[in-house]
């Protein structure tokens, strides 16, 4: 018997989808599959060819020899007519092989389609099924011309309720050389397959629901409730986003939904929880979205960023960090100010040698010569623009103490400028920019009471983190390392200096809430971990995970899942120029108010030996006269 026809349908077949792995289910004698064979080596199509009318025994692990191999895609061809089809139809439903990964193209001369739907009308087939029926029609015995018609199989989920669908798609006339398209028989090709499958009617998707505010025995109203509602916003925030993102989906593929309640992510990357749950396949969906990590990846599939995970450390500077003498000297340099010094020196020297000279040379000056700590002094006043009641007579003496006077003025301005805007440009920021520069600090640390944190500090294998909780957390009492984010966020702005540990979108809403604009503006940050994203998931076999990430994907462009992350997340808190209120404090003032008291001391010091030495002058010239 001549299968010409049919072996140029199944080249052709798998050329139109660019597949080049095909394997032959067949009940063919072995010299009927040499044209075929030549058919696939003409056309670079490895094939590779099991016989169906071997004993079942040796085919009970076929699946596992033939179809577990991963590659890219995979054509397999079977032969309905065979006696072995059934079970190789039963054993593939069980490996739950009827997925996209494999072209299917199924063969029934008799053309029968109860035989077909008896077959698959309980079997596993999925929504990403790539399963062609294919029965021919008619048939010219003088050139071996026939004609197909091929068929569209697929089931939305017949463990959520699906039913099987056939669907008629095009028919196709082939002779011994070649084939070609007769007609399309339905619009499937107007649209991916994807898109011809996108409704979900009629089928029920689990779906886990995290709640951990609210005890799971509240009646499913109340949970739902609490999902849909606008208020608290902060609370079990990433469950309630992905709710509303779900609500999206289940609004564009009709499906209905069932609810799983959990109150915990997870125990450990993969078990329990809500991650559990999608782990063991006993939901398609979560509300909650993950953070990846790679023992997650081997179970599960990520689909679409919907936010992110991001943990700092916040903390106002304290003002009596000790004082800092340093912006006073700041605006120059050493050498600058060793110049400027000898400058004034040498200007009061100068001064000094003017005034003796208008003394002796000139009429109507000074009646007396200043001293040489007179002239200095008067320097040191033009320095600090004070001005002097003792200036030179001559012209050239006049235009010294200018000169004097323009030099002072140009750095008097120059220095002031830089102190006032080192002291009122900005607000008070902490030097303290890393975990481990927190470690070594004497400032109090507290973190937020959740989970999370507390396996992050236990389990960390970052050196900083080891040392931030021997030097901050360990022999401590709990409840005041251990806060609610309110306690925490309320203690940091009523005690500067004490360093609370949260997550940035859960808790900026308590510090926009209960912060004044400008002590926003005065919060430092540390970087607890590194930023992490989080992405809704599905499991990694999923049938449904193209499906979903593609509408997924068209809410994100669409920027629904932006609006719902607006509204849920505050990961930034904002600092405008027109809330700073800046207020010098001791730590900058005081080294002026010592420089003063300091100042005072040296004076009544000095005066005490002036006075000292006068007195002991006098009582020596009274025992000279004495003597005398």
């Amino acid at each position: 018997m001549s299968y010409l026809s049919l072996f140029n349908l199944i080249v052709y077949n798998l050329l139109q989808i660019n597949l080049r792995n095909v394997l032959i289910f067949h009940c063919w004698q072995l010299p009927d599959l040499m044209p075929l064979a030549e058919l696939f080596s003409r056309n670079y199509i490895f094939s590779q060819y099991v016989n169906l009318n071997q004993k079942s025994e040796f085919l009970a692990n076929f699946h596992r020899d033939y179809l577990e191999s991963e590659p890219t895609k995979l054509g397999v061809f079977l032969d309905l007519s065979c006696s072995q089809s059934s079970f190789i139809t039963n054993q593939t439903s069980r490996a739950r092989l009827y997925t996209e990964n494999f072209h299917w193209l199924l063969y029934d001369e008799a053309g029968n389609m109860r035989l077909l739907e008896e077959l698959f009308d309980k079997a596993n087939l999925s929504i990403n099924a790539d399963v062609t029926y294919v029965k021919p029609n008619s048939r010219e015995e003088r050139n071996e011309t026939r004609l197909f018609t091929l068929y569209d199989v697929y089931n939305k989920g017949s463990h959520l309720g699906g039913k099987l669908n056939i669907t008629i798609d095009q028919s196709i006339y082939c002779n011994q050389s070649d084939c070609e398209i007769k007609e399309y028989l339905s619009d499937l090709y107007k649209r991916t397959r994807l898109q011809q499958r996108s409704n979900l009617q009629g089928i029920t998707f689990r779906q886990v629901a995290l709640v951990t505010v609210l005890p799971l025995n509240s009646s499913e109203k109340s949970l739902i409730n609490f999902l849909n509602s606008e208020d608290n916003v902060h609370l079990d925030w990433i469950s309630r986003l992905g709710y509303r993102n779900n609500l999206h989906l289940q609004e564009m593929l009709k499906f209905n939904v069932s609810y799983v309640w959990r109150d915990q992510w997870s125990l450990n990357d993969t078990i329990g929880g809500a991650m559990g749950e999608v782990v063991n396949e006993h939901v398609e969906l979560s509300t909650t979205a993950f953070v990846i990590s790679d023992a997650r990846l081997r179970k599960i599939f990520p689909t679409t960023e919907i936010g992110q995970f991001r943990s700092v450390c916040i903390f106002r500077t304290p003002h009596n960090a000790g004082i800092k003498a340093g912006v006073f000297l700041e605006p120059f340099k050493p050498s600058v100010w060793l110049v400027f010094a000898a400058l004034l020196v040498f200007s009061g020297l100068l001064l000094w040698i003017i005034f003796g000279l208008e003394q002796r040379w000139l009429p109507r000056c000074l009646a007396y010569i200043p001293s040489l700590l007179t002239s200095c002094l008067i320097s040191i006043g033009a320095a600090c623009i004070q001005g002097s009641n003792l200036i030179p007579n001559s012209t050239g003496g006049r235009l010294a103490f200018i000169s004097l006077m323009l030099t002072s003025f140009l750095m008097y301005n120059y220095y002031t400028s830089i102190v006032v805007s080192t002291l009122l440009g900005s607000p008070v920021r902490s030097n303290i920019k890393t975990v481990q520069q927190l470690a070594d600090s004497s400032l109090d640390v507290g973190f937020h009471d959740l989970p999370f944190n507390r396996v992050y500090l236990n389990s960390s294998p970052r050196s900083d983190i080891i040392s931030l909780v021997k030097r901050k957390v360990e022999g401590r009492d709990p409840k005041t390392i251990w806060l609610s984010a309110k306690e925490g966020v309320l203690r940091v702005r009523q005690q500067p200096g004490f360093v609370f540990g949260l997550e940035a979108s859960f808790s900026f809403n308590f510090v926009e809430q209960y912060y004044l604009p400008h002590e926003i503006c005065e919060l430092n940050e540390i970087l607890f971990r590194p930023e992490s994203r989080v992405y809704t998931i599905v499991h990694r076999n999923s049938t449904y995970r193209e499906l979903l990430k593609q509408i997924q994907l068209r809410m994100l462009e669409g920027g629904m899942t932006q609006k719902h992350r607006r509204f849920y997340t505050k990961s930034k808190l904002h600092c405008f120029s027109n809330n700073y209120v800046i207020n010098v404090g001791m730590e900058y003032a005081a080294p002026l108010f010592i420089a003063l008291l300091v100042a005072y001391f040296v004076a009544l010091f000095i005066l005490l030996l002036e006075l000292s030495w006068a007195y002991m002058g006098r009582r020596y010239w009274q025992r000279l006269k004495n003597l005398n």
